[in-house]
């Protein structure tokens, strides 16, 4: 799936019920929240990056902030997070994810580099990677995992 690169974007979440969500960093962990018209300029910012080819495998995509240049969504035990790039490979392809069509059948999906199998998911607010080969309940659950897996890039909170 070919998504363009060096633009921003936002990612919204495409599950039912929950699609006013959007994927966004605080204090360097990434989260989901609701974003429209009226929320502040920090969280336009933290829920706006700017899409780059993969830092390990340029067929493939990393996040940077935008109100952090520098640095990039990666996946750390399963936790994504906002960090800076030590210039190690392991960053480099924790932060590279693969482009997919959406596992919900909209939108796309986002495979760790490094994890086959394992995907951009969102989970009671916490974003993961996740294969769905977790514990019920658990942010790896099988359940909802398409659904929680596929995104929609939408233009973008911060220009």
């Amino acid at each position: 799936m070919l998504l363009p690169t060096d633009v921003r974007q936002s990612l919204r979440v495409t599950t039912w019920g929950h699609t006013d969500r959007y994927l966004r960093h605080a204090d360097s962990l990434a989260f989901t929240e609701v974003v429209d018209a009226g929320s502040s300029d920090l969280l336009k910012q933290d829920a706006t990056y700017t899409l780059r080819r993969g830092l390990a495998d340029s067929s493939c995509y990393s996040f940077e902030s935008v109100n952090y240049p520098g640095r990039y969504l990666r996946h750390a035990d399963s936790r994504v997070r906002l960090a800076s790039d030590d210039g190690s490979a392991l960053f480099r392809e924790d932060a590279t994810f693969c482009a997919r069509p959406g596992l919900g059948g909209t939108g796309v999906t986002f495979e760790s580099l490094n994890f086959p199998g394992s995907y951009l998911r969102h989970h009671a607010s916490e974003v993961y990677i996740a294969s769905g080969n977790g514990a019920v309940g658990g942010f790896d659950r099988p359940q909802t995992l398409t659904a929680d897996s596929s995104w929609v890039l939408a233009v973008p909170w911060a220009p």
